[in-house]
């Protein structure tokens, strides 16, 4: 199956087939704009979803892009002695798109032979539930920037890119909204109307995109090996866009809704070396985050932040988020920061390829755990659980999600933790599902807060132990609550209403 797929990719026109690529991956998107650039694709097919022949799951288109970049030509091809592959036609890419699927189940397969499928499940909600929740909404929008472009991360971006988080964002937005409505875009714009300098602009490009001979060399490293085809890097994560012609005159993104989340949550990747005192910021700022989402969105309960409690030689600190009603605490939730690395993702043994990531977790269920013994206990004054209380390790990315085994590592480590120290009973090791933060938005803007405490309870025992917060919760799709903060994303960046094309619901 890869060597078929490989004698298509050889010979295959790079810029005019990432060109059709981009075309239908915004039409798949639900804009008509492209339509006369691909003459057997109909009006039908824009915003086409599952069991339509027009749809391509946009995965895949990433996985065939990143597969054209890292496959050579074939001898004789830049010289016109070889049969090339048409360009111009839905159809073609189609087929190729079919064959890149059918390469997976065959790798499928195999991968399965000498694993459960647990462990595949959860490579596969790691590589697909991001695209189907969307990638470009307000929370995620304000989250990014609150952790990753304020404070001390922010004048970490600004050393390393040369420009602020504001202008780098604003670049991506205006390159978001023009690559939708064309099919690629000039490098050397004026952007002089938006407060965009052309020393701005180029900085901005740095990052976002990457000459065509660049991407081709990088992709192949980036791939090479003897990983499974669908979980091997993307270059696209890195840069977006990609650049044709002398001096990268030409920009194209063949799949332009990854070019947004690259000035959101990307922003990690550029204030990654900071060091401790810009990640100690992050964490901060994502349990302020948490909080103050949850005072808005729980009104009839009552939000408490970390505190310090016990004797002066011996202090304590709670967990960061207590929910309480009628003055016993009915939820526990500690806040982790910490980002999912590729392998964390993708590894054949994900939690042996990201051992410290995972241990984070456990140490977070370790410190609900602790907490809930010390209140049993009476070291906790003025502090009462509720019979039933129930608790989450809230996560900025979605660490755990339908990842079974990754899931009882975590909580065997939990345990090994609580067992060192003693005094952690039984009754204090409540199950704790791992929840990243879009999960708890999604179910408090498509219901409240009991239906959140529900769905929390439903993942914590029984048939959905293990499930997806927002899968086990009972969504009200045609009752959705707005996001709490849209006001507050014109605090960081003031043109986002005009300039940046997201959504403000989940869908």
């Amino acid at each position: 199956m890869r060597r078929k797929l490989e004698r298509d990719l050889n010979r295959v026109h790079d810029e005019p087939m990432i060109g059709l690529i981009g075309a239908v991956s915004v039409m798949l998107g639900g804009h008509s704009g492209p339509l006369g650039l691909v003459p057997d694709f109909p009006a039908e097919g824009v915003g086409a979803t599952l069991p339509s022949r027009y749809y391509i799951p946009p995965w895949t288109l990433e996985t065939l892009v990143n597969e054209l970049l890292a496959t050579p030509k074939a001898r004789g091809f830049e010289g016109g002695g070889t049969r090339i592959v048409r360009h111009d036609r839905f159809e073609v890419l189609k087929m190729i798109s079919e064959m890149v699927i059918a390469l997976e189940n065959k790798e499928d397969g195999l991968y399965l032979e000498g694993h459960d499928i647990f462990t595949e499940m959860g490579r596969i909600a790691q590589r697909q539930f991001p695209w189907q929740r969307g990638l470009a909404t307000a929370p995620i929008l304000y989250r990014s920037m609150l952790l990753f472009g304020t404070g001390a991360a922010a004048s970490e971006f600004q050393r390393v890119a040369g420009l602020p988080v504001d202008a780098f964002a604003k670049v991506g937005a205006w390159l978001a909204g023009a690559l939708q409505r064309r099919d690629w875009e000039r490098r050397d714009t004026d952007l002089a109307e938006v407060g965009i300098t052309p020393a701005q602009r180029e900085a901005a490009l740095v990052r976002l995109s990457i000459p065509l001979a660049t991407a081709r060399a990088k992709a192949r490293k980036m791939r090479a090996g003897r990983r499974h085809t669908a979980y091997r890097p993307s270059i696209l994560r890195d840069h977006p866009i990609i650049a044709f012609g002398e001096g990268g005159a030409r920009l194209r993104s063949p799949i332009p809704e990854l070019i947004t989340p690259r000035f959101t949550s990307g922003l990690y990747m550029d204030v990654i070396g900071g060091g401790g005192a810009v990640w100690t910021e992050i964490g901060e700022r994502f349990e302020r985050y948490c909080r103050d989402y949850l005072v808005e969105m729980m009104p009839t309960h009552d939000i408490e932040g970390e505190f310090d409690y016990g004797p002066k030689k011996a202090r304590s600190r709670s967990p960061d988020v207590l929910v309480s009603q009628n003055n016993e605490i009915v939820m526990v939730g500690e806040c982790k920061a910490k980002r999912m690395s590729f392998e964390a993702r993708f590894a054949d043994e994900p939690y042996d390829s990201a051992e410290g990531g995972y241990d984070e977790l456990a140490k977070g269920v370790f410190q609900i755990w602790r907490f809930a013994s010390h209140v049993r206990r009476g070291l906790v004054p003025g502090r009462r659980l509720a019979d039933g209380w129930l608790a989450s390790v809230i996560t900025v990315d979605p660490w755990l999600s339908m990842a079974r085994n990754e899931e009882r590592r975590v909580i065997e480590r939990a345990n090994a933790m609580a067992d060192e120290i003693g005094g952690i009973d039984a009754v204090d090791r409540r199950p704790v599902p791992v929840s990243p933060i879009e999960d708890i938005e999604y179910v408090l803007q498509h219901g409240d807060a009991e239906t959140l405490l529900d769905a929390i309870r439903a993942v914590s025992g029984g048939e959905k132990q293990g499930w997806i917060l927002s899968m086990a919760h009972a969504a009200r799709i045609d009752e959705e609550r707005p996001y709490p903060f849209m006001d507050r994303i014109a605090e960081i960046l003031p043109w986002w209403r005009t300039a940046l094309p997201v959504n403000a619901s989940h869908r």
